[in-house]
């Protein structure tokens, strides 16, 4: 009786098939590296959109947030900036209070932080103001109408956003270009 395969040769033959040998794996290292380096930049831009995209959500629903406690409490609720400076008014963030404007030092009702690299710029009417004070009806005390333009620190994204009061406190947004 003759035996196929001869005999051992054969086993040892298919442990040597199984694996990777250095140069498959340093060549799909370098494939990965490639595509990592022209995805990145890509990436970066990705999430500085999405970063104003939150922001201005966080903006608007504060916004309206205040407009509906203002109602529920039967007084004055205010969005109230976080930061004086007149070029970033809402830049550092920005608290819900109720009563008039003041200070975000107490316990408000929501605070929100704006992330990093992100800027809060009022204009318009709301160029320097710092807050946003709503009646009971919901109506923007003092018919002050503006927006809030959100952009990015980042040269490289130059796509923002504007958040527009209205006299009534309504919120729209829209595309903008940053510089």
């Amino acid at each position: 009786m003759r035996r196929v395969g001869g005999g051992s040769t054969g086993l040892s033959a298919l442990r040597r098939q199984v694996g990777f040998t250095v140069v498959e794996l340093m060549v799909s290292l370098a494939i990965a590296a490639v595509l990592i380096t022209i995805g990145m930049p890509a990436f970066n831009s990705f999430v500085a959109q999405q970063r104003l995209t939150t922001t201005t959500n966080d903006l608007i629903g504060a916004v309206a947030y205040a407009r509906s406690e203002a109602a529920k409490l039967g007084g004055v609720v205010s969005v109230q900036a976080l930061g004086n400076d007149d070029g970033n008014e809402w830049g550092e963030g920005y608290c819900v209070i109720a009563g008039n404007p003041g200070s975000c030092a107490g316990t408000p009702l929501r605070r929100i932080e704006v992330p990093v690299g992100v800027t809060l710029d009022g204009t318009g009417g709301l160029d320097g103001e710092f807050a946003l004070s709503f009646n009971a009806r919901g109506l923007l005390v003092g018919g002050v109408t503006g927006s809030v333009q959100v952009c990015s620190t980042d040269t490289d994204v130059t796509n923002g956003r504007a958040v527009s009061v209205s006299a009534i406190g309504r919120t729209s947004a829209g595309d903008l270009t940053c510089f």
